[in-house]
């Protein structure tokens, strides 16, 4: 019954062999620029300023403008905005406030918790955030030596997610991101219509010889 119902399953979409292709244009960044852009585009950096904003960051601006914060209670017991900025910590690689980029850094020293922001330039920012490509799948490592990789009916999340990839010594983005569906060939609908037509028809004679049978 479910066959009749759902001729789908009796025409796969995928009978002429057709598969969605998505296909990544990848660059070297090679100046500060380029990097900024990339390090805003990156999953990996908390914005504090600029558009979008993800949240005040009020405690990393005052960390920013006063120095360091300590704590002698353990990270689980810090108060509220200390925790809130402990969970950052975990989460993001860089923050940029006002256009600087700074990297979170924590330390415990016996039961003394640090917290501190150390700037670093747009280039090392990128780099810091760069995911290895010996780390990443090959297609990864293909589209930095060829500049463009094609792969079929899957994607690339270092990509999707906009990480920068350092490949021998040189950092890359993506530029460019092109999906290209199957299109299902016009016989194929004519053949899901006469499935689905067909299936009606069975269905139809099979209740109607159950009505004679119980008439009877």
């Amino acid at each position: 019954m479910g066959l009749l119902l759902n001729p789908i399953y009796l025409v796969p979409e995928t009978l002429d062999g057709s598969e969605t292709r998505v296909s990544y244009d990848i660059e070297r960044v090679t100046n500060e620029s380029t990097a900024k852009t990339v390090i805003y585009r990156s999953d990996q950096t908390l914005q504090c300023g600029g558009e979008p904003v993800e949240r005040a960051c009020a405690l990393e601006r005052r960390i920013l403008e006063q120095g360091p914060i300590e704590s002698d209670r353990p990270m689980g017991r810090l108060n509220v905005s200390t925790e809130r900025y402990k969970r950052a910590w975990s989460r993001y690689t860089l923050v940029s406030i006002d256009d600087g980029f700074y990297v979170p850094d924590t330390r415990t020293e016996g039961n003394t918790t640090r917290l501190s922001l150390r700037e670093v330039s747009p280039m090392d920012a990128v780099e810091r955030i760069a995911v290895p490509s010996r780390r990443m799948p090959v297609a990864v490592r293909e589209a930095a030596e060829t500049g463009s990789v094609t792969v079929l009916d899957r994607r690339l999340p270092v990509f999707e997610r906009h990480d920068p990839v350092v490949h021998d010594g040189d950092v890359y983005y993506r530029t460019a991101r092109g999906v290209q569906r199957p299109r299902e060939p016009t016989q194929l609908v004519g053949v899901r219509l006469l499935a689905f037509v067909g299936g009606g028809v069975c269905i139809a004679i099979a209740w109607k010889r159950r009505g004679q049978r119980h008439s009877s």
